[in-house]
């Protein structure tokens, strides 16, 4: 966490030395409207890092205990925020846009590529 890279809960919990059986079970699927009375309970869960005021609320599942709640403060919270899906080389893109445009049916498809022009890149279609 000190990296500001994010982790996953279970990661974080068990750098804490927080077993899941500490952990309240969660319903599966949990409601947004239970996600959301959750985070908004007074007085605030504890965080299930540190103990301090939650600010979010989550449901984890944990191999053999099944779905649990994890409570996060803002800090914590922040740490093992959602990590992004979308691709973030061009490489990574390119091969996204082929496989859409393959989909699409859309000739060519499997040699959509990037090219370098100048400083600039460019969507080369063949």
């Amino acid at each position: 966490m000190d990296d500001g890279s994010a982790v996953e809960p279970t990661e974080l919990l068990a750098q804490h030395g927080v077993p899941p059986t500490q952990l309240e079970p969660a319903p599966a699927p949990p409601a947004l409207s239970e996600v959301i009375t959750r985070i908004l309970a007074a007085p605030p869960h504890p965080c299930s890092a540190c103990g301090a005021d939650s600010a979010t609320a989550r449901v984890v599942t944990f191999p053999g205990m099944g779905l649990r709640w994890v409570d996060l403060c803002w800090e914590h919270g922040m740490s093992v925020r959602r990590r992004s899906r979308v691709p973030t080389t061009l490489e990574g893109i390119a091969a996204d846009l082929r496989a859409a445009a393959g989909e699409a049916g859309l000739p060519q498809a499997a040699r959509l590529a990037f090219t370098r022009s100048g400083n600039d890149y460019r969507a080369d279609h063949g």
